[in-house]
């Protein structure tokens, strides 16, 4: 007769325990022992695919590795627009010609010649301990981690380490994906990595014979890589001149290289760190470069579960870093006097002078579902959120003239609204190799320039962006040099000025229908009387995407055009675009940098996937815009460069080779506590900047998420009610006794 008292125990404790619980108000995802402290918290939607540099391009990798790993150079977290300034480097070096004998030829050379710092070390790492590079069973007991080793170093960053990590980019075995960029503007960066894949053939030859038919070469290279010396072979374009200078040459001018050396792939590696993990005993373990990067940063990595959690804390060894400084600009100058006050309203003034990082630690956690990411930003447990379409109503109200204001509800929590361009396009392609889509006579022209007119891209962004974009009347974004503003930057095929309200407005349905029957299609009928139908193929896979199908082939619909919207997968559009196997295409294109050039070789003739190349899908090629891209795009930002920009820009528009889509504008909310948080769309190396007022943080999610009484009095109310027959068990249990 005890199980009445075990029940009634047991539904005491649970009792307890959940009053217990809510009166705490336990929900927060962290330990008790992290409240107040000077942390930042975060969010991955996945795990990174690398965390090798080589490797690493964009995602989930680069806020993590931005703050581990340091280029020579990186963005001015405060000027616009964007400008390169020193990192590692004592200075932005300027170029030099010189004669320069490569295979038995003279090339007129551009050099760059990067004098680091001295003094920058790395973080403490067990790398850098002799032993640790040549471990034994004995030695390797309990170790799981890199985070187990007990004995770490350091050493100074030299030239040699940037040397490595650059010529490493060609080693075969890593597939680089800015390889083929950097081998067309290093000299002999390609003849180099010839070098390489025929050692690592050699070796691998030598290992089949020595393993005989059973050999397996994969599982063998898994535990047991083959070490390329990348110091054995000769590479001209990249080298080292002293202990902390290293010289890139080029083979013609290419100021853009200076760009490239603010990404990852320019990041130095240590030779310690490659004989560290290439050791078997690790790699059995797990324990491997890509997951485990080596760096001078600001930040070390402290914790890697990417089905948890990802820590970043502070790198011990970091130098003396200083908050940068805006000087108050002349009062002639109207736009940086407008971005000054700009950042200074928005606190981002404040700081000039403080050594850096200012936070000690960032926590990223896996938050794949945003409904959940949401509601944690909400109650605090996030300190900067992004806006889905779901929640845009809930966090952003629309003002008539299309302003985006903060909501009310988000305003009273102390969240903040701040807005930047992206620094990208989006467009829909079409296959100028296409009979009927493509091709460059008037007629042609004149059908694609229809489809432009009709297809209204400020409906686009009403519906599916929320108002979060603009239109885009050329390639290239807001905020790169080239971008014009007004009446200056129109698409005059597609748009006419409208002098009463100083806009650009779009041309009317029967100026593209008049075009359409001049180019043969009256009322969407062909000479053979036949309607005119277009493949359209995409990867808008999902329910989610059918309602922006559904708008597309509205905009055709229009003109009386049918669409034939073929939907894949990725894998097999990529097919299609490869081999030209389509007549309009939805594409995007993000920068790597903002120049106008890496927006403008979207349409250059040799980049077209016919001619071999990778980024112009539309297979676009004229040859006087060829000629003009050629000229510009090694060109400072002059006036002259601008007026071979607008030169090009009129071209496309008028050959409308693309749907020309849209520049979205990117929304974040961060919270009052967040400081230094302005935005930079190139930037993302941030982390060192932010700050966080722990007390604001604590007392608001205190508020946020204060205990609920009334639930626990309900449950306790029910418990008690359900409770009555075991102790009336209880009790008779007793008398009976």
């Amino acid at each position: 007769m005890a199980r009445p008292k075990t029940t009634w125990r047991a539904a005491g404790w649970a009792a307890v325990s959940l009053a217990a619980c809510l009166a705490a108000g336990c929900n927060s995802p962290y330990p008790d022992s992290d409240e107040g402290r000077n942390i930042t918290y975060s969010f991955l939607l996945e795990e990174p695919n690398h965390l090798d540099p080589a490797q690493a391009y964009g995602g989930q990798a680069y806020p993590l590795l931005y703050q581990i790993l340091e280029p020579p150079f990186q963005y001015h977290f405060l000027k616009r627009p964007y400008t390169i300034s020193p990192l590692t480097a004592a200075e932005v070096p300027r170029p030099e010609k010189r004669t320069v004998t490569w295979q038995g030829k003279t090339v007129e050379a551009t050099v760059y010649t990067i004098r680091i710092k001295p003094g920058i070390r790395y973080q403490n790492h067990p790398c850098f301990v002799a032993a640790n590079r040549r471990l034994s069973h004995q030695d390797a007991r309990g170790i799981r981690s890199v985070y187990d080793f007990t004995e770490t170093a350091t050493r100074e960053l030299v030239a040699a380490d940037y040397v490595l990590a650059i010529r490493r980019l060609a080693d075969p075995r890593l597939a680089c994906p800015v390889l083929p960029t950097m081998e067309q503007n290093i000299l002999g960066l390609g003849e180099y990595g010839d070098a390489l894949e025929a050692a690592l053939e050699a070796e691998r030859k030598r290992r089949r014979q020595a393993g005989g038919p059973f050999y397996n070469e994969e599982q063998d290279e898994k535990v047991n890589p083959i070490r390329l010396d990348y110091g054995a072979y000769a590479c001209v374009g990249v080298r080292a001149v002293d202990s902390h200078a290293f010289e890139v040459v080029l083979p013609h001018p290419y100021p853009q290289i200076l760009y490239w050396m603010i990404l990852p792939f320019f990041t130095p590696i240590p030779a310690e760190a490659l004989e560290f993990f290439d050791q078997r005993i690790l790699l059995e373990r797990s324990i491997i470069f890509d997951r485990n990067p080596v760096g001078t940063g600001p930040y070390k990595m402290v914790e890697y579960d990417p089905t948890n959690q990802i820590v970043l804390a502070r790198n011990e060894n970091f130098r003396d870093e200083r908050y940068p400084g805006l000087p108050r600009p002349p009062a002639d100058d109207p736009k940086a006097r407008a971005l000054y006050e700009t950042m200074r309203d928005e606190g981002m003034l404040e700081d000039a002078g403080k050594p850096l990082p200012m936070i000690d630690r960032a926590v990223y956690r896996m938050d794949k579902e945003w409904i959940p990411r949401w509601n944690k930003f909400l109650q605090g447990y996030y300190d900067v959120s992004l806006i889905s379409s779901d929640t845009f109503d809930q966090a952003v109200s629309l003002t008539s003239q299309g302003d985006a204001l903060l909501s009310d509800e988000m305003a009273r929590r102390g969240i903040r609204l701040l807005t930047t361009p992206a620094l990208t396009v989006y467009y829909l392609a079409f296959n100028m190799n296409d009979a009927t889509v493509g091709g460059y006579s008037e007629k042609q022209r004149k059908l694609r320039q229809a489809i432009n007119i009709a297809f209204d891209v400020e409906e686009e962004i009403t519906i599916f962006e929320n108002g979060r974009g603009t239109p885009a009347h050329g390639p290239i974004p807001p905020e790169v040099f080239g971008h014009e503003q007004g009446e200056a930057g129109m698409n005059p095929v597609v748009y006419r000025w409208d002098e009463k309200r100083n806009v650009p407005v779009r041309r009317s349905l029967d100026e593209a229908k008049r075009l359409l029957a001049e180019a043969g299609y009256a009322d969407g009928f062909g000479p053979d009387g036949q309607p005119l139908t277009i493949r359209f193929d995409n990867a808008w896979l999902g329910t989610v995407y059918r309602p922006r199908l559904r708008f597309v082939a509205k905009q055709f619909a229009k003109l009386g055009i049918r669409l034939d919207i073929r939907t894949t997968d990725n894998n097999r559009l990529w097919e299609k675009v490869l081999d030209g196997n389509y007549q309009l295409l939805a594409w995007g294109w993000l920068a790597d940098y903002p120049d106008p050039e890496n927006y403008l070789f979207l349409l250059y003739g040799p980049n077209a996937r016919s001619q071999g190349g990778s980024e112009n899908n539309a297979n676009y090629a004229n040859p006087e815009f060829d000629r003009l891209f050629e000229t510009m795009r090694n060109m400072e930002n002059t006036p002259r460069r601008l007026a071979i920009i607008r030169r090009m820009n009129r071209i496309a528009q008028e050959d409308a080779p693309w749907i020309f889509g849209l520049h979205p504008v990117t929304y974040w909310l961060m919270h009052k506590w967040y400081g230094n948080s302005y935005p930079h769309a190139m930037m993302t190396n941030t982390l060192k900047y932010r700050k966080i007022d722990t007390s604001a943080r604590t007392e608001r999610r205190r508020q946020w998420n204060s205990p609920r009484w009334t639930p626990v009095l309900v449950v306790l109310a029910l418990l008690a009610i359900a409770g009555i027959p075991a102790i009336r068990a209880a009790l008779r249990h007793a008398r009976e006794a």
